[in-house]
């Protein structure tokens, strides 16, 4: 199980290309480099770092299983879908505001959206929920 904790240690550290015990305790602004290095192999153990050399940390390219439905965008998880999304609601409110359409397009568009949004929208919460439910 993910918790809180360990999802922002590992958003924080994806913003870097591999650090150090000591690299890792400043960002997380940890008192003890113990907690920093146990932090460390917590995240190896769950397959979300791996180990270069004996103390030099790196984040995987692919996410586990639990967090397979969502990507790292400039430190934020976010779901995969969430893009094309974003591309198909800014591409039919563009269409709608330079071509004068029907309103029946409109709503016809509408509605092959909306599953999109539903399904972001509840791999958000599902996400939320397991972070509020690990803490």
């Amino acid at each position: 199980m993910i918790d809180r904790e360990v999802l922002i240690a590992y958003l924080k550290l994806s913003k870097h290309k591999s650090v150090g015990v000591r690299e890792f305790q400043r960002l997380m602004k940890y008192k003890s480099p113990g907690k920093a290095k146990w932090m460390l192999e917590k995240l190896v153990k769950l397959g979300l770092v791996e180990r270069c050399e004996e103390s030099i940390y790196r984040v995987k390219k692919e996410l586990p299983f639990p967090l397979s439905t969502y990507i790292v965008l400039r430190g934020m998880l976010l779901p995969r879908i969430s893009p094309i999304t974003l591309f198909a609601t800014v591409f039919v409110l563009t269409y709608a505001v330079l071509v004068t359409v029907p309103i029946e397009t409109l709503i016809a568009f509408m509605i092959i959206i909306a599953p999109y949004w539903m399904e972001t929208l509840r791999t958000i919460k599902q996400l939320r929920e397991q972070i509020k439910s690990s803490s």
